[in-house]
């Protein structure tokens, strides 16, 4: 007889450390059925996202690029393909970010909620990506439980979710996971399909947000992750990719350059050096940050002292080179290592301070939200070293932790005060924060507290000359025109051009009494803006004043023309009407002016003294003793019923009145 084969033993499945590693000790059957059950762990993740971030739906829109993105936006509210695919809005390409907010536009207009609520999905999107994606990269469940619930929970992710203008972070990381999550199929089956999802994942990635470029490189690092090496093949699958990165990325730079941010690398107060230093700090800053989420600020200032860096700066580069000879080492054979280094390094390349485009945000919460997760992946594999109920433990207490952390840092975005507020309290001397939170506060109408912070800006960096403009409009709503003009005047003097600014100036002329200054302000606004009504309003003052009322009446009709009930204009130019005794014309404006609004006691009593010289006197009576009625001590309508009731021959009933109007005018009562 023949000896029976031995059957050959099952195929080993793959790994991808080269060696051996210290098997964890096997989770109770209560362990094992928490993690084996994927629907109830989606939930999980679901349900904490929800749970940190359900405050921001409350929030409104900062008036800090929202207003640009969404406010001011005709191509959301009017979308066309040419208008969202052909166009750009603050400086970026972003399409697919801009179909975003044009959809939530189409469903619930200029609801704040909406969009706030629009980019709680994404994130939750996100979310439940990365623990699909790491399901599939790896076996071991608890593992993308955990990354996916440190991800969702961390605070420093509030800056993407809750500032809606941030939100091509979002749409641009959920499309880069799709991506991803296509790619790890194609990897496993090589389907054609799957390589078609990924580069159509990509192209809806790097349409919402060019920071999207750095994909091919993390497909490069899973095909390394899988393999342990590259291969020409590899390379080859990636060259649709590179050349839609360098397309798209160049494409980038020349539209911000086209809106005015230049790219700037040196400058007298940053060389070469400078930018080094600043990158390897900033590459030490994002992991300390996720590690210990303190002092999260919407802006980290990175400036010099006396013209030198602080220690930290000039050690940084000895630390990252340390850590990157430690990842060459370790990540080489442990390719967990290597993948999680290479998952945080690479989306946030892009993202480091090489150059200065336009901005002082040289650093932000939201660079860091894709590369997050490469972060947090190397701390659960690390954790994986622990026993089960200790790592657990650690981990699950991590999330709690950051879950309040976020919890409370969410509070700080809930409008543009509350946010720089947060940032001068982190950091009092940044001039950038100060002067937003005295923008802020104009808007809410804290003029002193909104002057406090555009003089501490001014104090702070002199050449911010754009905090005059904002100072003044605070002096201007306080009625201190004198300081008003003042720092209209320095701004203007100091190059800024804008209608606005010489509208300003030219209102404090007018109200100081200096109507022939006012003039050349006026008109030079007007040649900025030529539509502006209330231009023309003062405009028209400065012309009456200065002794020119046809010209006056001319700029009040243009004024009109472009908004046909502005009360003040219409106003005056019954004013001017009724001093060139056309005293129906002047009715007819005091007519309009008071069916906008009929309780201005003044409308009531200058339509009277028209109706008055007309001789209507029934007329002129009913409009005074209705001016009284609002106004019961308007000296001047007793004035006028006083010459009513003479014309109606009432001689009594006018020295009464008569009387009463000098009582009020010489202050007794």
């Amino acid at each position: 007889m023949s000896k029976k084969k031995t059957p050959p033993p099952p195929p080993v499945r793959h790994t991808v450390a080269s060696k051996p590693t210290t098997p964890s000790p096997s989770p109770t059957p209560a362990e094992s059925s928490f993690f084996d059950n994927i629907w109830l762990l989606a939930a999980i993740l679901v349900a904490a996202s929800i749970a940190v971030y359900f405050q921001s739906l409350s929030n409104g829109f900062l008036i800090f690029d929202d207003d640009k993105a969404i406010k001011y936006n005709e191509i959301i509210k009017n979308p066309t393909f040419r208008g969202l695919f052909a166009s750009t809005n603050l400086g970026m390409y972003a399409p697919m970010t801009w179909l975003g907010y044009a959809l939530v536009y189409a469903i619930a207009g200029e609801s704040a909620s909406a969009f706030h609520t629009f980019s709680l999905v994404l994130h939750t999107g996100c979310v439940l990506g990365v623990f699909g994606l790491l399901n599939l990269l790896q076996s071991r469940r608890e593992v993308s439980f955990f990354v996916a619930l440190l991800f969702a929970v961390h605070p420093i992710q509030m800056e993407a979710v809750c500032w809606i203008a941030g939100q091509s972070a979002l749409t641009f990381s959920f499309f880069y996971v799709l991506g991803l999550i296509a790619y790890v199929k194609w990897q496993q089956n090589e389907r054609p399909v799957f390589y078609a999802l990924t580069l159509l994942m990509f192209v809806c990635s790097i349409l919402a947000k060019s920071a999207a470029v750095t994909f091919p490189l993390l497909l490069l690092a899973f095909d390394w992750y899988r393999n342990g090496s590259l291969s020409v093949k590899n390379l080859i699958a990636k060259a649709p990719f590179f050349a839609l990165s360098a397309a798209l990325g160049l494409y980038t730079l020349s539209t911000r350059e086209a809106e005015g941010h230049d790219l700037v690398v040196t400058t007298k107060a940053l060389s070469l050096f400078d930018r080094f230093l600043m990158v390897c700090h900033s590459l030490l800053f994002y992991p300390a940050k996720l590690l210990a989420p303190l002092s999260l600020s919407i802006y980290y200032p990175m400036e010099k002292n006396g013209g030198s860096w602080s220690f930290d700066y000039y050690a940084a580069p000895l630390v990252v080179g340390v850590l990157a000879w430690l990842a060459w080492k370790y990540g080489r054979n442990i390719r967990e290592i290597g993948l999680s280094a290479l998952w945080y390094l690479l989306p946030l390349a892009v993202m480091l301070p090489y150059v200065t485009v336009g901005t002082l945000e040289m650093r932000s919460g939201r660079y860091v939200y894709l590369s997050s997760i490469g972060f947090f992946l190397l701390v659960v594999w690390l954790a994986q070293k622990l026993q089960p109920a200790i790592r657990r433990g650690i981990l699950t207490a991590a999330a709690l932790i950051f879950g309040l952390l976020a919890v409370q840092h969410g509070r700080v975005w809930n409008n543009e005060v509350t946010v720089f507020q947060n940032c001068v309290d982190k950091y009092p001397d940044a001039v950038l924060c100060n002067c937003n939170l005295a923008y802020g506060q104009l808007l809410k109408y804290d003029y002193e507290n909104s002057i406090k912070h555009y003089t501490k800006t001014l104090w702070l960096d002199s050449t911010y000359v754009e905090a005059y403009n904002g100072r003044g409009q605070a002096y201007f709503m306080l009625k201190r025109y004198e300081e008003a003009y003042s720092d209209f005047d320095n701004a203007i003097k100091a190059g800024i051009v804008t209608p606005r600014l010489f509208l300003n100036r030219g209102k404090c002329h007018v109200i100081l009494n200096r109507p022939a200054d006012a003039l050349p302000d006026l008109a030079r606004s007007l040649e900025l803006e030529p539509r502006n009504p209330e231009t023309y309003y003062f405009k028209g003052i400065a012309e009456s004043q200065t002794g020119n009322p046809d010209q006056a009446l001319a700029e009040y009709s243009k004024a009109l023309e472009l908004q046909p009930n502005y009360t003040d204009v219409l106003a005056n130019r019954a004013l001017l009407f009724a001093n060139q005794k056309r005293y129906d014309a002047a009715i007819a404006d005091y007519t309009t002016v008071l069916k906008a609004n009929p309780n201005i006691a003044m409308a009531w009593n200058n339509r009277a003294a028209a109706y008055l010289s007309l001789g209507q006197y029934d007329k002129a009576l009913a409009d005074a003793n209705r001016a009284l009625e609002i106004q019961p001590n308007y000296a001047i309508a007793f004035r006028t019923r006083a010459s009513i009731f003479r014309g109606m021959g009432q001689m009594d009933k006018a020295m009464a009145d008569m009387n009463r109007s000098l009582e009020l005018q010489s202050g007794r009562q």
